[in-house]
């Protein structure tokens, strides 16, 4: 697997297997990645999800391949939310979270241009 620069993971969004579990009032979602960024993240809309944009919450980011079981606990707002996804902000983060984040990012990801149906580069 070639590695990106974590200079371009910085800067991008970057497509991970993986899933969210969103922890919010009303109780919790899950739903697949669609992509992940060191200030947040894209995720298909769970069922019933219903928070409005700028909740608090926080969101369990389980990521990279099963065998490296790899868990950020995370606080988040809602960024925005569409028909069939959502976007969480994340909270800031103390730099050594952000260079593991980094990290993660660089060894199991895959660069991602545009939106989210733009097809994917590979490094």
């Amino acid at each position: 697997m070639v590695q990106m620069a974590q200079t371009d993971v910085r800067r991008s969004r970057v497509r991970m297997d993986g899933e969210a579990i969103i922890r919010g009032p009303e109780g919790d979602w899950r739903a697949p990645l669609h992509d992940l960024s060191i200030t947040g993240l894209h995720m298909r809309r769970p069922p019933g999800f219903a928070l409005p944009v700028g909740q608090a919450l926080e969101v369990e980011v389980r990521c990279g391949p099963p065998e490296a079981e790899i868990d950020f606990l995370l606080m988040a707002r809602v960024a925005r939310i569409g028909a069939s996804t959502v976007g969480l902000r994340f909270a800031p983060m103390p730099g050594r979270m952000v260079r593991t984040l980094e990290r993660v990012l660089s060894h199991y990801g895959t660069l991602r241009t545009g939106s989210p149906d733009d097809p994917v580069v590979r490094p």
